[in-house]
């Protein structure tokens, strides 16, 4: 019998679904809840098949396919990868990830931060910010455990859980000099902290969630302290932006050639100074945090005077705020000479509108949080990455220019704070609140024309049983079903049609063609 009922006129509600994301009930606020799910599940696929399944046997390490040692793992990729793992809700592969670090990377007391490609230590000593992610995602994980959403694991290196280790961690970032005496996040063990920071790394959501489990944990008040302190000496504080290097005065570092990062001698709120909106907006909306709020304002406020979600991207401090030069391009970023491939470093993309989305979200109006959901809609275009598949005006990046590592990663901590699904896992458990509605935006609105094409719309049912999309219309139609990129992947003909979509995830374009009317719905797959 063919199962079938009248849908809402909404493009990512179609249908009713559930997706793999973890999915935690929450007041935090939303924006295409449902289509930047979908997104999120898609790709987070793509990140396992890219950038770990290739590489050693697929060992579970998240490894940089076009950095500038092409295949190489860092230990930022794994508190990043595990971190996605576990708003994924993947717990084999948070395992896998764990797991591979633990017998690859840890030296004892902290992971070393770089793994060259074949597959030996390259870079010795932790970055501070790999630390804290990996014992935030260690935390939760043992959260989904007690709440029995989750299984207990041992990691297979030796015999810790999660929680063991996470404790584990949280002592060495404080004995190895990773967080000075008096709570500066230094961004290495035993380097920085008094004489530099990389405020970028700063994350005080983060040592909070640390404060109330850690079995001391008090010291991490101060480091919450030290971290707005810094933040609000920032030269760039008055415009919500942190150098990507700077002293704890709120200095110039002096330095062309300090840290991982040394473009336009670390003045820039480039790369690594970027992800402070991501780290503090956070803290805005998990704990309404005042200062976290202040600074995210001014972000939001020096963003719209440039035009809002339009001009996300990198900018200079000294100069008020004017754009990167726009000629600087990165040529040589994979130890190549090949100059067909290069990166701008002036970039309006996926990474700089999911890090500025975020101030949107913790601080911002309906109206702020649909213009970068919109914007950023313009680049997924439905498959298992963030990014333009091509790049027509030859003025932004494309998928053969982007590193599909990093900015994959940004965008995607980005719309999982549109979505409402980065969420304090702690909190969500112990305190479970009501799920608040979100904002939708054009991009769950149904196309310009609806309200001439409403009745006829109305022909088209549409449901699904298990993998399994079951179409009508009232007469014999021919029918088409189109990712974003425009390929045709079924057709049918017939008054119904079952499509199989198993296997596959996106954001789908169906197409019904009768004698007398068009009938077309975007639906998300998983």
């Amino acid at each position: 019998m063919f199962i079938s009922r009248i849908v809402p006129f909404c493009l990512a509600t179609i249908f009713t679904t559930s997706f793999a994301v973890l999915d935690l009930p929450n007041a935090q606020p939303k924006v295409d809840e449902t289509y930047w799910k979908a997104a999120l599940d898609s790709t987070w696929q793509g990140l396992i098949r890219r950038n770990i399944k290739p590489y050693h046997a697929g060992e579970g390490l998240i490894h940089r396919p076009k950095s500038e040692t092409p295949g190489d793992a860092v230990s930022e990729g794994v508190g990043y990868g595990m971190l996605v793992a576990l708003y994924a809700n993947d717990q084999k592969t948070f395992n896998k990830m764990w797991d591979a670090a633990n017998a690859l990377m840890w030296g004892g007391c902290y992971y070393n931060w770089q793994m060259s490609p074949d597959g030996n230590i390259s870079g010795k000593g932790a970055a501070s910010d790999a630390e804290e992610d990996i014992a935030l995602a260690l935390i939760f994980a043992e959260k989904l455990v007690s709440a029995g959403k989750w299984q207990s694991y041992t990691s297979t290196k030796f015999n810790y859980d999660y929680k063991t280790h996470a404790q584990k961690i949280l002592d060495c970032m404080w004995s190895s000099k990773q967080i000075t005496s008096n709570g500066i996040l230094a961004p290495g063990a035993g380097w920085g902290g008094h004489d530099f920071v990389n405020p970028g790394y700063f994350s005080p959501a983060w040592y909070k969630v640390f404060a109330k489990f850690d079995s001391n944990g008090d010291r991490w008040n101060s480091v919450v302290d030290k971290s707005y302190e810094i933040i609000s000496k920032s030269p760039g504080y008055s415009m919500g932006m942190v150098p990507d290097w700077m002293t704890p005065d709120g200095g110039w570092v002096g330095s062309a050639g300090l840290g991982y990062n040394a473009y336009f001698e670390s003045r820039a709120f480039f790369k690594d100074a970027i992800r402070i909106l991501w780290r503090v907006a956070i803290d805005a909306i998990w704990f309404d945090e005042e200062r976290a709020k202040s600074f995210l304002k001014n972000a939001l406020k020096f963003i719209n005077s440039k035009g809002g979600a339009k001009a996300a991207n990198f900018y200079q401090i000294e100069k008020a705020g004017e754009l990167l030069p726009a000629e600087d391009k990165w040529v040589d970023f994979n130890n190549s000479k090949d100059t067909t491939t290069w990166r701008y470093r002036s970039e309006h993309s996926h990474l700089t509108i999911g890090m500025w989305a975020t101030a949107a979200m913790a601080v911002g109006g309906k109206d702020d949080r649909i213009a970068f959901s919109e914007e950023m809609g313009k680049f997924y275009e439905g498959g298992d990455y963030f990014g333009l598949a091509k790049n027509e005006d030859d003025a932004l990046e494309d998928t053969l220019h982007n590193e599909m590592y990093f900015d994959q990663f940004l965008a995607w901590f980005g719309t999982s704070m549109m979505s409402g699904v980065f969420v304090n896992v702690v909190d969500a458990i112990d305190n479970p609140k009501e799920a608040t509605v979100g904002d939708s935006s054009a991009i769950t609105k149904p196309p310009v024309g609806f309200v001439e094409r409403r009745l006829a719309q109305f022909g088209m049912k549409i449901s699904r049983v298990g993998g399994v999309m079951m179409m009508s219309v009232p007469e014999d139609a021919s029918w088409s079903v189109f990712d974003l990129n425009g390929h045709v992947v079924a057709q049918y003909s017939g008054k119904n049609f079952a499509w199989n979509a198993r296997g596959l995830s996106g954001i789908y374009m169906i197409k019904a063609v009768t004698r007398n009317r068009v009938y077309t719905r975007k639906v998300a797959v998983r």
